[in-house]
Order: C-alpha cells, then structure tokens, then sequence
C-alpha cells in the first residue's frame, strides 16, 4: 500500500521539543483518518480499530495516558514501511546547515513524530484532553519499522520563515508474512 502525507509548517531541528512533535502529529491526524476510510483499509476498519475494553487480537489501537491511538503500520500487523520525503524549506540548494535547522535534525524531528509517543503525554499539553481525538491516527507505532528513508530537499520559492516547510512524505506499506489480519492491506 503506498499514500502521501502533507505537512506544511515550522520543522524544528535541534533540540525539537516534543510539544512540537505533537503538533506534527495533530496536523497529520486528519490526513490519516481519511486513509481509515478509503480502499483498502475501510474494509478491515472495524475489526482493526476496536476500541472496546475486550478488544480483539487483530486490533491495533493503543493505548497511551488515556489516550487511544490507531498506528497502522504495527508489529501487529507485520507490516513495516518505507518513507521518501521531499523537504522543500526556504534554503538554496546546496545549504546543509541553516537558520531552520539542518536536514537530518529535521528529518529525525519528522519521523518521530510519525510515530506514537513515547512515555506519559509526550508533548502532550496536559489540558487538550477534550479536543484530542480517539482513536488518534498516528503513521506507525515505533520509528523501528522504517526499514528505508530518503530525502530530496527543494527551495520553497514563497515567503515563508526560516524553520517552515513543506513536507511531502510518500509511505509504502509493505509485509514481513502475509496472515488474515494484514491480507487486504
């Protein structure tokens, strides 16, 4: 299975805090949402996304300080991807270090945040409780199941500060063994 994810603002690098991960998360939330309810995986939706207290073997939902996630690629599922992300920042080709950062502090910054957080409310403001959504669609459990990145970097040719970026980032989805629960992804 192959998609895109879009994030589009400020992309920390040294230091990156992990309220800022958060937030990467909640902007990517909704794009990954949308995917539970396309081809393929609305089909498997409702036996992978149990919530309930009994939940069933094949679900993947976790959960994290009270708080229920839905990764989708997960040990679970013996699935583990592969990421491309084009980075497009305000830099010329050719600059590695930056006002914004440089490229592989952001990048690590980027694929943390695609995964769950780690430990009680990583990041997570202690009041946004109510507006957190459950399940919380996050790309992958642990960054462990990327097995392959590669980055291309771009000029972002529109005024924009120096940590803003547009980041295009190309998932695919792949088995490590075909079973029941991972069959129509």
């Amino acid at each position: 299975m192959e998609f895109r994810l879009v994030y589009e603002g400020p992309l920390l690098a040294q230091g990156a805090k992990a309220a800022h991960k958060w937030e990467i998360r909640r902007a990517l939330h909704p794009q990954l949402a949308r995917l539970w309810q396309e081809k393929p995986l609305v089909a498997a939706a409702s036996r992978l996304l149990d919530a309930s207290p009994q939940r069933t073997p094949e679900s993947i939902v976790v959960e994290r300080d009270g708080l229920l996630f839905a990764p989708l690629v997960s040990p679970r599922l013996n699935l583990y991807a592969e990421i491309s992300v084009l980075l497009m920042r305000q830099q010329v080709h050719g600059t590695v270090f930056s006002e914004g950062g440089d490229i592989d502090n952001r990048l690590k910054t980027l694929l943390d945040a695609l995964r769950l957080p780690r430990g009680p409310n990583e990041g997570r403001a202690v009041d946004s409780r109510s507006d957190d959504p459950e399940p919380f669609f996050c790309l992958m459990e642990d960054d462990a199941l990327i097995t392959k990145v590669s980055v291309e970097t771009a000029q972002l040719l529109r005024p924009a500060p120096p940590d803003h970026v547009l980041a295009i980032i190309g998932v695919h989805v792949k088995k490590t063994m075909l079973t029941y629960a991972n069959m129509a992804l």
